[in-house]
């Protein structure tokens, strides 16, 4: 029960763990702080991002546990230090969007491959002797790998999957000139506990020591720990509809994770093909990321305020503009038969008959049509649309002025 138990605790001492966790409770307090400076109202609990980052990460981390023992994943401690430093490196420059398993398992083991070689023309000292290891230079190893990337890839596309289930994030942004626009900003990570085995020397700290449990099997011994693996994606949406782009994101990620693991069945039979899921992975997504943020074109007259209309960032759930479906950064014209061009006056048309609404909405292809739908004393004053604040609007471009 010892060995147990200090195998359970070892996984709290992964800085990354940390790092992670707290970011995470602060962007969900910092969103929530946003939401209400921006639209006077909260749409999801500050929870949302821990919640997912902790509980669903849970049950992914004991899928893949079962997942790593069944297939024979192993890597060396050289490898989960040299994972650790990458990932952080990573998580400070680049954000959520740093954490796919593309860059973060891809770079690692791509990068201890190239220590090693490195060392076979070059003398080791004391900083590279702490990543020496023959272990990840084995092609079943790096089969173990590319496997454990290609899972990362499928629950990366589940992540945008869950953001697609709650397509509402906007947020304003200043842009050039001092013009306010809307935008919306995805981001989050699941934290995996992996269970995994690591094999030991015999002469290291953890071989020698009595307090650390150790597996002997056959000849080898092996050190069991718990990895945090932080699986998380960032998306911008600048001009797109949000539900629309997250989808195609979410199948372009789920296609790069189907031919990483084709690479992989190939790898099996030929060895010499072992590091191209790895690279396949890493200009793969770099390649994802470079199209969607090219296509999601900012300088468009979506999500911006105009003298057509008022312009719709987004809808509330169970509210009447959801079951209209008013979708962000369609234009109302006209309500109830009166031309609205800012907040006021859709609201002065709204109190005309506040038991039945009719709505002129103007779609992205500026093609009209109609929506109309009963209210009742429960549904919102304003039939929970979310606009471009008027007030918010010159706060902002007064700090831009100043």
């Amino acid at each position: 029960m010892g060995n147990i138990t200090t195998s359970l605790l070892s996984y709290f001492i992964h800085p990354l763990l940390w790092i992670v966790l707290i970011t995470t409770v602060l962007v969900g307090i910092i969103r929530v702080r946003k939401e209400r400076q921006f639209f006077n109202t909260r749409l999801y609990p500050a929870t949302l991002e821990s919640t997912r980052l902790l509980l669903i990460g849970l049950v992914l981390g004991l899928i893949v546990s079962a997942m790593t023992w069944y297939t024979g994943v192993i890597v060396d401690v050289s490898w989960l230090l040299l994972f650790n430093i990458v990932s952080v490196v990573l998580f400070a420059t680049l954000g959520y969007r740093g954490l796919t398993a593309s860059y973060t398992l891809a770079l690692t083991t791509l990068g201890l491959i190239g220590i090693n070689l490195l060392l076979l023309i070059k003398p080791e000292d004391s900083i590279t002797a702490v990543f020496s290891t023959q272990l990840i230079m084995q092609p079943n190893i790096l089969i173990g790998l590319s496997i454990l990337l290609a899972v990362g890839l499928f629950i990366e596309g589940f992540l945008l999957y869950l953001f697609s289930r709650k397509p509402l994030q906007p947020e304003l942004i200043k842009i050039r000139r001092g013009t306010i626009k809307g935008q919306f900003k995805y981001r989050g990570a699941f934290l995996l506990p992996v269970f995994m085995l690591f094999p030991v020397a015999k002469d290291v700290f953890f071989s020698t020591s009595e307090w650390w449990p150790i597996f002997s099997v056959g000849k080898m011994e092996f050190l069991p720990l718990f990895v945090p693996l932080v699986i998380g994606t960032r998306v911008i949406v600048r001009s797109q509809l949000p539900k629309r782009l997250l989808k195609k994101r979410m199948f372009a990620i789920i296609a790069l994770a189907v031919i990483v693991t084709l690479l992989t069945i190939v790898t099996y039979f030929y060895n010499w093909f072992t590091l191209m899921p790895f690279v396949m992975a890493l200009l793969g997504h770099i390649a994802i990321d470079i199209y969607f943020w090219v296509v999601d074109e900012p300088d468009t007259e979506r999500y911006h305020q105009t003298s057509k209309g008022v312009c719709v960032i987004g809808t509330r759930e169970d509210t009447a503009s959801r079951k209209m479906g008013i979708l962000p950064g369609e234009l109302i014209t006209s309500c109830n038969g009166n031309p609205v061009k800012n907040r006021q006056e859709l609201y002065d048309a709204l109190n005309i008959n506040r038991a039945y609404v009719k709505l002129t909405v103007c779609d992205e292809f500026n093609e009209p049509r109609f929506v109309e739908t009963a209210l009742f004393e429960t549904d919102s004053f304003e039939l929970g649309l979310l606009f471009i604040e008027e007030s918010v609007v010159e706060e902002m471009k007064d700090s831009v002025e100043s």
